[in-house]
C-alpha cells in the first residue's frame, strides 16, 4: 500500500544502516562516583573529624561541595542530553523515551537540594545570627552539619540509583545493538494498521490500546521524520556544492 509507504524511514547512507554505540557510560559514571565521595566526606566530617572547634568550617566545606558537584552534574546533563538528541535523531525513539526522565532527574534533584540548602542556611542564621559560631560548636545532634549531612544522603539515594539504572539500561542498549525503532514493524503498526482498518478515521484505534501511547509514538515519529528531513536536506546542499565545485 503506498500510504504505508510513507511511514518508512529514509535511510540511504551506509552510516545510517551501520548501529552506533551510545558512549555515555563513562559520563554518567562521573558523578555517580562523586556522588559516593561526597556522601563519605560527609560520613568524615560528622563522626571522623577530629576538631570541636572547626565544626562550622566544616558545615560551609561541605557547602562548597554540593555546590561543586551541581555544576558537574548540570555540565554531564549537557553532555547526555546532546548525546541523546543524535540517538533520537537516528531513530531510536523507544529507548530515547525510556531513559529520558532518568537523564534528567539527577539535575533536578541537585537543583532543589541547592534550594532546601539555601532555606536552611536562611533558617539557620537567623534564629542564632548572634551566637552562631557558639551554636555550632556545643550542638551535638543538631548541628548545622548534621543537617546537611542528613538532606545529602537522602539526595543521593535519590540520585545514585537514578545513574545506576541509567548505565545499566544504556549496557544493555549498547550490547543488543538493536535496529532503529522506526525500521521495525511492530513499532509503526498501531500507524499502519489501525488508521487504515476501514473505519475511514485519523487516529482510529482498536479497543483495549493505549491511546495516550499511541499519541505519544506518533510525537516522536513527527520528531524523528522532522529532524531526518533536516538532516538529508544539509546532506542535499553539501553533495550539490562539491558537485558544482567539480564541475569545469
Amino acid at each position: 500500500m503506498e500510504d504505508e509507504e510513507c511511514f518508512q524511514p529514509i535511510l540511504s547512507s551506509q552510516e545510517e544502516d551501520n548501529f552506533q554505540q551510545l558512549n555515555t557510560v563513562s559520563v554518567a559514571s562521573i558523578p555517580l562516583l562523586l556522588g559516593v565521595s561526597l556522601g563519605i566526606c560527609g560520613i568524615v566530617f560528622v563522626s571522623i573529624w577530629p576538631e570541636e572547634q572547626s565544626k562550622c568550617d566544616t558545615y560551609f566545606i561541605y557547602l562548597y561541595l554540593h555546590c561543586a558537584y551541581w555544576l558537574i552534574v548540570m555540565a554531564i546533563d549537557h553532555v547526555v542530553k546532546a548525546r541523546h538528541h543524535n540517538l533520537r535523531i537516528n531513530g531510536y525513539l523507544d529507548f530515547y523515551q525510556s531513559t529520558y526522565q532518568l537523564i534528567r532527574t539527577p539535575l533536578f534533584i541537585t537543583s532543589l537540594w541547592n534550594t532546601c540548602y539555601l532555606l536552611l542556611a536562611v533558617i539557620l542564621h537567623h534564629t542564632h545570627k548572634v551566637d552562631y559560631e557558639r551554636y555550632c560548636r556545643t550542638s551535638e545532634w543538631f548541628t548545622p552539619l548534621n543537617y546537611i549531612f542528613l538532606l545529602t544522603t537522602l539526595e543521593l539515594v535519590i540520585i545514585l540509583p537514578a545513574y545506576i539504572n541509567y548505565i545499566k539500561k544504556v549496557m544493555r542498549f549498547n550490547r543488543l545493538r538493536p535496529p532503529p525503532d522506526v525500521t521495525r514493524d511492530e513499532w509503526l503498526s498501531p500507524f499502519t494498521q489501525d488508521s487504515y482498518s476501514g473505519m475511514g478515521e485519523i487516529g482510529y484505534h482498536q479497543r483495549g490500546k493505549n491511546l495516550e501511547e499511541l499519541l505519544e509514538k506518533q510525537a516522536d515519529l513527527i520528531r524523528y521524520l522532522r529532524d531526518h528531513n533536516v538532516k538529508l536536506s544539509h546532506r542535499i546542499m553539501l553533495l550539490a556544492s562539491q558537485r558544482r565545485a567539480t564541475e569545469p
